[in-house]
């Protein structure tokens, strides 16, 4: 061991970043299960029995990791809501940046409605789980945290877009968050209920169409 670490001292550093590794892993992987069967069963439906046989774990795998059901969903919900708001600024800048903005703006909702078809719709199928179990006390609460930090996040990007001039500054960016979110989401709400009546890229082009010539500071551009 010696030859390979040189000291106990480095051979304890190597195993605990090691564990640490594999618990990072095994947590992800556990997410990853758990939101097929949330998405496929319902709250109401899914186990921890069903995550670990989805994830080929023990039960006790899964509630090393997570205490219970509500938990495993709320981490998912964070999870979930964290990576949106992650990917938001980057996604912004692109749009805003580009040679052709409304086009850009076009390509990126035609990007996010294709995400929602994959796997049977399991993403949006989470994500409206979230709330529809906003009913219980303990959901609702997190819920709201989780919901309050993406709509104050969104802004905050919005404020950004609007101090650089690539949005009108009589816009209030709040609003504009909480719109914005509820537009994408309301047309994959509609696409889960009527899928034939839904057409994405239709759609892409026009919301797109609609938001570039009402938040644009400089009517002049196209």
């Amino acid at each position: 061991m010696k030859r390979y670490f040189g000291s106990k001292s480095a051979l304890r550093t190597f195993l605990r970043k090691h564990h640490q590794q594999s618990k990072a892993d095994t947590k992800s992987k556990i997410l990853i299960s758990a939101r097929h069967v949330f998405a496929t069963h319902g709250y109401g439906g899914a186990t921890l029995d069903l995550v670990a046989q989805e994830a080929g774990m023990t039960k006790g795998a899964v509630y090393w990791h997570f205490s219970s059901k509500s938990d495993l969903f709320l981490a998912l919900c964070e999870q979930s809501l964290s990576k949106l708001l992650n990917e938001l600024p980057n996604q912004a800048h692109q749009v805003m940046t580009s040679v052709n903005p409304l086009k850009a703006l076009e390509l990126l909702l035609e990007s996010e409605f294709d995400s929602c078809e994959a796997g049977s719709g399991e993403r949006p199928l989470l994500f409206f789980e979230f709330v529809a179990n906003s009913r219980e006390p303990e959901i609702r609460e997190k819920l709201a945290e989780a919901f309050s930090r993406l709509f104050l996040g969104t802004s905050d990007v919005m404020k950004e877009l609007q101090r650089k001039g690539f949005i009108i500054e009589t816009i209030d960016p709040h609003a504009l968050s909480i719109a914005l979110h509820s537009l994408i989401n309301g047309v994959v709400l509609m696409w889960l209920l009527a899928p034939d009546q839904v057409d994405f890229k239709m759609l892409s082009k026009e919301i797109s169409t609609i938001l570039w010539h009402g938040i644009r500071p400089n009517t002049s551009i196209e």
